[in-house]
């Protein structure tokens, strides 16, 4: 059984046709089923997906890394193409997440959170299953969130923050989940943004989950927010994983991917808009 997850939307596309936008979002096909994870900030995930010659009128699932408004800004129209679907989050993600400029203090935090209510998305057709822990939500589909994290594993973004009354503190962003996805070649981790840490993840899917080999690693992996110096353990946990397949999107960044490149060869791919991948 074939196991293809594209791309269809990413901050770069792979070929002309495609709309390249700040976010993420790919589908899942398997047999007869569709999956969708994440739907980008809204306006290049319907005319890529015409572009791709795909529609969501099948859709099985709809599952959210995290409530960011660039991974679930096309979570209102993609309800609407269905008639009633469940959309698999973190019961965080309604979480009113906010960023502010360290360059200019003076400014205001701005929102950055979901743009729309849960009752909004429910009227065009979502069920929500709140998950806040890593469960297997489907046959070969588990859904990873809720785990233990390391802080000197975790990207240090400072912009990312939550109120506290009257001032700021830091966003653990609770809500960030990934995908497991089992497939015949071996288990796929298909990563949202990874604000819990790709390397904190990594440690989870091992120690909790017991994989030891990943066929491949697709999607945002945040270490735009990791220094130079880390760049190096993360690639060597990569290779501790055997990982055939690491394919980069969106929060990833032009010098860890440059890095990646230079370290995996053809072993490293771009997860850009319209990249098919088959397992």
């Amino acid at each position: 059984m074939e196991t293809r997850i594209t791309i269809v939307c990413d901050n770069s596309i792979s070929r002309s046709g495609f709309v390249g936008e700040h976010g993420f979002s790919c589908l899942i096909e398997r047999r007869d089923e569709q999956f969708l994870f994440d739907t980008g900030p809204g306006l290049s995930l319907p005319i890529n997906l015409k572009t791709l010659d795909k529609d969501l009128s099948g859709l099985s699932r709809i599952f959210i890394s995290h409530g960011h408004y660039d991974h679930t800004g096309g979570l209102l129209w993609a309800t609407q193409q269905t008639d009633g679907i469940k959309v698999v989050a973190h019961p965080g993600i309604f979480s009113r997440h906010m960023v502010i400029d360290p360059g200019g203090p003076e400014k205001p935090a701005r929102y950055i959170g979901c743009p729309f209510s849960r009752e909004e998305l429910e009227q065009s057709g979502a069920e929500f299953d709140f998950v806040d822990h890593t469960a297997k939500t489907l046959p070969g589909i588990w859904f990873v969130t809720g785990i233990n994290r390391d802080p000197g594993k975790s990207p240090q973004d400072p912009r990312l923050v939550v109120s506290e009354g009257e001032e700021f503190g830091r966003d653990p962003i609770e809500d960030d989940a990934s995908l497991l996805v089992e497939t015949d070649a071996g288990p796929v981790l298909v990563l949202g943004c990874a604000h819990a840490g790709v390397l904190n993840i990594l440690d989870h899917v091992r120690d909790s989950m017991g994989i030891r080999r990943l066929r491949a690693i697709l999607g945002g992996t945040h270490l735009l927010f990791y220094g130079p110096e880390d760049l190096p353990g993360v690639m060597d946990e990569f290779d501790r994983f055997s990982i055939d397949l690491i394919g980069v999107s969106h929060c990833t960044g032009f010098q860890a991917a440059v890095a990646l490149c230079n370290r995996f060869g053809d072993r490293f791919a771009a997860a850009s808009a319209g990249r098919v991948f088959g397992f």
